[in-house]
């Protein structure tokens, strides 16, 4: 049997994509910012240091040095702030642009942690938003939390047990093990020591999250979410224009400006803008000048 040459042509390209890992690869997010060293390994294994602008697709997985950070704006509007030390996979990201049945976003955190503020997927659908880690899963019943795997060997395993961490600031998540679910509500904060184990609710772990004074809007349960992400309490670095200061030692670097404690791993990556007013100047009918001014708001990040 003679086989056209045009299907010979695509199988040999179908062949060639899946040998590159691409076929489905789709983008989950661009990176909005990055601080320090940050890989980015694709699910083909080719690794490279990541900086603004570039995609994160499904498959790859992030890993950042222990001084480093970094924050992926995702395509169905949700956000993602990646804490120092951390190796986050993006197993799986499908979004049509609308909620069809058909979306997902699953991930896979092996240490370290990020904070998630959701975007489209999962609002509808809760299946459809997932994070995998060695001791537990979790799923997402609202908007806004953290989650941290204090792996055994990390530098956090001197400090806290090992196991798998959530807090939740707005919204609801559940902790999954094969022992049971955990739901964890608002200003709460959950732990799976492991598969084996019925995850359990603790006191805030300070040496893992940041006890942060809930906004006004948050407390009346009404802030919205451009809101939360510019107040996004991650760990403790603020970015601001002109440079990055440790809050110990005061010292510039970069281009943001870094306040909080480097001594632990908690830190503050918060958005900034700035207003920008345009004034242009032309004359009236009766030769007088008059000016009119534009006022645009930029991102600085």
């Amino acid at each position: 049997m003679k086989i056209p040459g045009k299907i010979l042509h695509l199988t040999a390209a179908l062949a060639l994509a899946f040998a590159c890992g691409s076929v489905y690869a789709a983008v989950a997010g661009h990176v909005q910012f990055v601080y320090g060293a940050v890989q980015l390994t694709t699910g083909a294994g080719k690794a490279h240091a990541i900086q603004k602008g570039d995609a994160v697709s499904e498959g790859d997985t992030l890993t950042t040095a222990p001084a480093a950070s970094a924050q992926i704006s995702m395509e169905d509007g949700g956000f993602i702030a990646v804490r120092p030390d951390t190796s986050l996979k993006f197993d799986s990201f499908r979004f049509a642009g609308k909620q069809d049945g058909n979306e997902q976003s699953f991930f896979s955190l092996f240490k370290g942690g990020f904070r998630a503020i959701t975007g489209l997927i999962g609002r509808i659908n809760k299946e459809k938003y997932r994070i995998s880690t060695p001791f537990a899963t979790l799923g997402i019943r609202g908007t806004d939390h953290e989650i941290f795997v204090v792996a055994p060997g990390s530098a956090m395993a001197l400090l806290a047990p090992i196991g798998t961490y959530n807090k939740v600031n707005l919204g609801e998540t559940t902790l999954t093990t094969g022992k049971g679910t955990l739901p964890i509500l608002p200003n709460q904060m959950g732990y799976a020591g492991g598969a084996d184990q019925m995850p359990q609710l603790q006191p805030l772990n300070l040496k893992i999250f940041s006890a942060v004074p809930a906004p006004a809007a948050q407390a009346r349960g009404g802030m919205e979410d451009q809101a939360i992400r510019d107040n996004a309490v991650v760990d403790n670095v603020l970015q601001v224009p002109g440079g990055t200061l440790l809050l110990n030692t005061g010292v510039m670097q970069g281009q943001g400006l870094v306040v909080g404690s480097m001594a632990n791993t908690n830190f503050i990556l918060q958005p900034i803008t700035a207003t920008v007013t345009t004034t242009t100047t032309g004359l009236s009918v009766v030769g007088q000048p008059i000016t009119t001014t534009t006022t645009k708001i930029l991102s600085l990040f």
